[in-house]
């Protein structure tokens, strides 16, 4: 039977891929020959060499195509005529059924599923993605990976590297220029940030970057080019000459938000100045260029927020470009949007509104256009309607909001525009032309209403194309976004770290101490206006960024956002995830599940642990039901290519259940399908852990590889007892003046205490569960009445709140006679006092330990904290239901192990103390069979195997040194 030859299928599958991008249909070639400089017999089978991106092969083999993945390795560091070296090559194994006959071949090549697989670096020892197995796709995924193999990540670095380098030297040159303070001054004011090194970096970063975007459009327009430049005698006047040429691109060409800010900057340094910075910035902007990425990616964005000294109080971190990537492709998937038609771009509205240099907004506006291309349109004719009308951004800082403006622009250079939505917000209070205009929050300011006063750079302005416009709002009404799409900051609206801030939520750009309380009192009156707000103080600005992406975002809408991981289990983010359960649909949270705090983030530069939360608001024929799909990362994807496959993978998990999460042969982490209360879902490695907690909030012990379910009494804390005050309600260490919020002063123990405290946490001294007492209350002068009032809370039996998994040892301790509770132990009071023995052994056991972990905000790693007031939700053994003959034997198992050494809790799997008293509170105290004890002890070990039990710490289970084995005190 005659049979189709692979070259024959390669140049129908050429033919299709050319309809996926407008860029290939002149820069795709189908096995040619003198493609390679250094080896031109070599005939690769595709390649795409599209200018100023990375160029990509294509080396097919039908299946099993034995042989492909070691021909596409040996392309790797080839250099195609007119390219770089190539960074990344395809191996694809071709169907058979389409080597059978040639009968309307063009359809079934565009309708064919394809194995597929990307290799990368070095020809020797290339990586591998995945790194076992193949992704498998339809032409549209195998076209979308090459579109993302054309960003080069060295290249990316190589840039930043030129970048910050020019950066900081032309710095130094202004700052020690003559007229510095003159300078500085300028800068300053254009910026609206105070004069310093920061600003001046800015400024800087500002310049280079309009000096990259002139030369992206210089050859259409008939500009002076970065290499004309650099060809002038020293004695040139650069900066006349550039600013020229801005003047001219701003008046007859466009881009007043690239070049206007930029002029402004350039405009307040002298001659001799401007001409020493431009004769740094412009070689090195030439070289950017020469790199090909200058205007492709986002090289002066992750430059400028390496320059932020004050994000201790906007907390502006960048958002990874690969994170940017998961989460915007996550969230255009779901916009119910027929990708051919060009009007249904026209009717779009896509917002960032704490923008910053606009990264996860261009991520989206990528992705939207990646769709029209793959439909078979020409993107190109989407660009000036979608930046004049569908896509909007907002931030406070005018550096930023140039930077997005430009990232924008960029997407294509040469395409013009008019009018942006891109906005600078008012932030304090109005100064100068503005101030008349009052108190102002930036974005935020939004929530309360549909628009509010824009402000771009430093008056009352908006960006456009074309020139400055007048007096504008940035109008965006309530329920009319498609897609709310934000990394907001996470800064807090509290003093508790930095005692001289009294706001630190809007400390930013220099406000005053009276500035900082108005736009406090402004959010909260903001807040009192709302239905239903989220916004919470103890969760910081990020909450009340949730309330404006709900106000703005229509229903069947999305919102995507990169949230702290406490906003999945804090106390104070209840009411967010109270909203997005009865609210919105389709809710999915992306954690990643590794050891280090700056390993959880999906931003960069920051120690904080992060989480993706994509939904989809409710229409009044949905019904919410809360349920929502975690998805648990090993680690944040390394490549646009792996955060594309990862966004095409997760749409399509089971409707229920969990396990892990596989591209090709490669795990990359679990999935857990559960309700979004049950934030302990989050950042796990295992789904087990998940599947065995849930089963024991509800009664029931459900361990892997034992063949039953169990019942197991399980009980909330609070129905057992009382929880005792707040650490302030008792005292603290200082003298103070009356009135007293607390009756005692908080002193180490003298003598014998009239009022003992059982106060801080000291690791080795609570190794045991029957801990004395640390600290002793002095009774204040007139406190005598209140003191006796609060000593009714005394109780022997303690539960932490702050929980070092991996350096302590009990969740819960007792000490040999009453005691006050205190900020690490405050006291609980069971109804009866024989409940304090099997609470105390439930707690301390293993099931008791990983039930503190499960509530626990897991902020940071090998640690689990919760609150006072979320203390009485713990689950623990229901006491009420044992038999007097079980309280009299737990009363005998606690005299047992009252003063046995345990080990640190992540040490579990191997503390023989703990596994002793796991099989004392299972077997003789619940009576279950002795055959729970071999999978609970798999349980045991995978729980402590789990990043955020051992939090990287060398006792982890598999490395072979630690304390294991060694009693406490031996």
């Amino acid at each position: 039977m005659p049979q189709t030859s692979e070259a024959t299928v390669n140049a129908a599958l050429a033919d299709a891929l050319r309809r996926k991008h407008p860029l290939w249909r002149e820069a795709l070639g189908v096995e040619q020959r003198d493609v390679f400089v250094a080896k031109p017999a070599l005939r690769p089978d595709i390649v795409v060499r599209p200018k100023d991106f990375q160029a990509v092969v294509l080396e097919t083999e039908f299946a099993p195509a034995r042989n492909v993945e070691g021909e596409a390795a040996g392309r790797l560091g080839l250099t195609p005529a007119g390219c770089r070296p190539l960074e990344q090559v395809i191996a694809v194994r071709l169907p058979t059924a389409l080597r059978s006959g040639q009968a309307d071949l063009p359809t079934r090549v565009a309708e064919a599923n394809y194995e597929y697989c990307v290799l990368s670096g070095d020809a020797s020892a290339p990586g591998r993605w995945p790194r076992a197995g193949w992704l498998q796709g339809g032409l549209d995924d195998l076209a979308r990976t090459m579109e993302q193999a054309m960003a080069s990540s060295r290249l990316i670095e190589e840039g930043m590297n030129v970048l910050e380098h020019a950066v900081y030297s032309s710095t130094v040159a202004v700052e020690r220029s003559a007229e510095a303070d003159v300078i500085l001054t300028g800068l300053g004011e254009t910026l609206n940030q105070r004069p310093g090194t920061q600003t001046t970096r800015m400024a800087m970063t500002i310049i280079a970057n309009a000096l990259i975007f002139q030369d992206s459009i210089a050859i259409r327009h008939r500009l002076m080019s970065l290499r004309d430049l650099v060809r002038q005698k020293q004695d040139y006047d650069w900066d006349l000459a550039i600013l020229q040429t801005w003047d001219h691109i701003i008046a007859e060409v466009n881009y007043w938000p690239v070049f206007s800010l930029a002029a402004d900057l350039l405009a307040r340094l002298p001659t001799p100045t401007a001409n020493h910075i431009l004769r740094i910035l412009v070689p090195a902007a030439e070289r950017l260029v020469g790199l090909g990425v200058g205007s492709h990616q986002d090289l002066a964005g992750r430059m400028f927020q390496r320059l932020i000294t004050d994000r201790k109080f906007l907390a502006t971190f960048y958002t990874r470009p690969e994170s940017a990537t998961l989460l915007a492709e996550l969230a255009v998937a779901r916009l119910p949007v027929d990708w051919r038609d060009l009007s249904a771009y026209r009717a779009l509205r896509v917002a960032d509104l704490s923008c910053g240099t606009g990264t996860l907004l261009v991520a989206a506006y990528r992705a939207l256009l990646s769709r029209h291309r793959l439909a078979g349109g020409d993107d190109r004719q989407l660009h000036h309607f979608m930046l004049e009308r569908a896509i909007i951004a907002a931030d406070i800082m005018p550096a930023a909001v140039h930077l997005c403006a430009t990232q924008l622009s960029s997407v294509h250079p040469a395409e013009g525009f008019d009018n942006t939505r891109v906005y600078t917000m008012p932030y304090g209070i109005g100064a100068g032309t503005e101030k008349n205009r009052g108190v102002a929050i930036g974005s935020l300011d939004l929530t309360a209403a549909g628009q509010t006063r824009s402000l771009f750079p430093t008056g009352q302005r908006k960006a456009t194309g074309g020139g400055e416009a007048e007096v504008d709002d940035l109008e965006l009404q309530h329920g009319t976004a498609d897609l709310i799409i934000m990394n907001p900051p996470f800064t807090r609206p509290t003093n508790h770290e930095i005692a001289e801030v009294p706001v630190p939520s809007f400390a930013g750009f220099s406000t005053t101490k009276d500035e900082q309380r108005e736009m406090s009192e402004r959010l909260a009156k903001i807040r009192r206006g709302l239905l239903a707000p989220v916004g919470h103080g103890n969760a910081g600005l990020a909450s009340n960024f949730v309330d404006l992406a709900h106000a703005k975002v229509r229903p069947g809408g999305t919102v995507a956002l990169v949230l702290p991981i406490t906003s999945l289990q804090g106390a104070s983010w209840g009411a967010a995830r109270q909203l997005f359960a009865t609210e919105y649909t389709d809710i999915l949270v992306v954690t990643v599940a590794a050891a280090g705090n700056t390993d959880r983030a999906f931003s960069a530069d920051t120690g904080i642990a992060e989480a993706l939360l994509v939904a989809t608001k409710a229409r009044k024929r949905d019904t919410p039901t809360g349920s929502a799909l975690f998805v648990n990362l090993v680690r944040r994807p390394r490549s646009m290519v792996e955060a594309s496959d990862l966004a095409a993978l997760m749409p399509s998990l089971p409707a229920a259940g969990g396990g892990p999460l596989l591209i090709g042969e490669q795990r990359l982490g679990t999935w857990i399908r559960a309700r979004l209360e049950d934030g302990g879902c989050a950042a796990l490695r295992e789904s087990a852990l998940a599947e065995a907690m849930l089963a024991l909030a509800d009664g029931a012990l459900r361990l892997p590889r034992h063949p039953l379910v169990l019942k197991l009494p399980i009980s909330p804390l609070k129905a057992l007892g009382q929880r005792g005050p707040l650490d302030r309600d008792i005292g603290d260490k200082h003298e103070g003046r009356p009135p007293f919020r607390g009756p005692f002063r908080i002193l180490p123990v003298s003598g014998v205490p009239s009022y003992p405290v059982l106060w801080a946490h000291d690791a080795e001294r609570e190794r045991r569960m029957v801990v004395e007492p640390d600290r002793e209350g002095l009774v204040r002068p007139g406190c005598d009445e209140t003191a006796l009032s609060v000593w009714q809370t005394a109780s022997t039996l303690h539960f932490t709140l702050d929980f070092r998994i991996n350096s302590q040892s009990l969740t819960a301790s007792v000490t040999p006679a009453p005691c006050l509770g205190g900020r690490a132990w405050p006291s609980f009071r069971p109804t009866r006092d024989e409940w304090i023995a099997p609470l105390a052994l439930w707690s301390n056991s293993t099931l008791g330990l990983m039930a503190f972990w499960w509530m626990g905000s897991r902020q940071q790693q090998g640690r689990a904290i919760t609150t006072i007031s979320a203390l009485p939700s713990l689950p623990v053994l229901d006491v009420c239901t044992l038999r007097t003959e079980q309280l009299e034997r737990a009363a005998a198992i606690f005299a047992h192990f009252r003063m046995e050494p345990l080990l640190p809790a992540n040490e579990a799997y191997c503390d023989d103390v703990r596994k002793a008293l796991d099989r004392a509170v299972l077997v003789e105290l619940m009576e279950l069979p002795e055959d729970v004890l071999s999978p609970l002890d798999n349980l045991r070990l995978q729980w402590c195997a789990e990043p955020s039990v051992h939090g990287g710490k060398e006792t982890a289970p598999g490395s072979g040194v630690g304390t294991c084995g060694l009693r406490p005190g031996a």
